[in-house]
């Protein structure tokens, strides 16, 4: 069973972690509270709420079998939060008490970017970039399915992202439902069907990147049929 002990017994008793020391964990009415410390950085308060209150586990890239797998998979989430500056200035932090805390979000913990906030809150969805470990697809992915528009040259898309898949639809084209699509993939041994998926959506959620992508579609459409030129 799944206890809010059974997790804090194997988060203190989990080995170290490269670079940060995890110390001071303890829970209360199902909020699990962790200090992260970090060279060079100032340390931070973690709070989460545990699984026995029904809360949206973020963190989770498939069903956890038990406290350990629960645990391995929180510091999977924890690392790539630290190790990207996660307590440095690109995180919004929180007073509590005297204590500087770092805030989860769907998407990792809260950026000091209100927009980037905005704009990453929207795209992971209330279930985070894996769906809380809930759902498993044919595929394998457990990513949350996203749609958002981007307007291009006075051009409307709609991006839709699935797993490792994406489908961009031209909503302004004059062919309804003309797009393209395409599916992040990669041959044994490589990464994981979820990986692929949290990878595909944070690609796609570069709205850069994806804006330049648009631009090479449109320079290819063909203005006298509205599709891409067949060369």
């Amino acid at each position: 069973m799944l206890t809010d002990q059974a997790i804090v017994a194997a988060l203190r008793a989990a080995p170290p972690r490269d670079g940060y020391r995890c110390s001071d964990v303890r829970a209360e009415g199902g909020v699990l509270g962790v200090t992260f410390s970090h060279s060079g950085a100032p340390s931070a308060r973690l709070e989460v709420r545990l699984p026995s209150t029904g809360a949206p586990q973020w963190w989770l890239f498939a069903p956890p079998e038990d406290a350990d797998d629960w645990v391995s998979q929180f510091l999977v989430w924890t690392d790539e939060e630290v190790h990207t500056d996660g307590l440095g200035d690109s995180r919004e932090r929180l007073d509590v008490d005297g204590v500087s805390h770092v805030v989860p979000t769907n998407y990792g913990w809260q950026l000091s970017d209100p927009r980037e906030h905005a704009r990453l809150t929207v795209l992971a969805g209330p279930f985070g970039w894996h769906d809380g470990g809930r759902t498993t697809w044919p595929d394998g992915s457990r990513s949350v399915p996203a749609e958002w528009e981007l307007e291009v040259d006075g051009e409307r898309f709609l991006v839709s992202v699935r797993g490792s898949s994406t489908q961009v639809t031209w909503l302004t084209g004059p062919n309804p439902g003309y797009g393209f699509g395409g599916t992040l993939s990669s041959s044994a041994p490589g990464p994981a069907p979820d990986e692929l998926a949290a990878t595909n959506l944070r690609l796609c959620a570069d709205d850069e990147r994806m804006r330049s992508d648009l631009r090479s579609f449109l320079a290819e459409i063909d203005p006298d049929t509205g599709y891409v030129r067949d060369d």
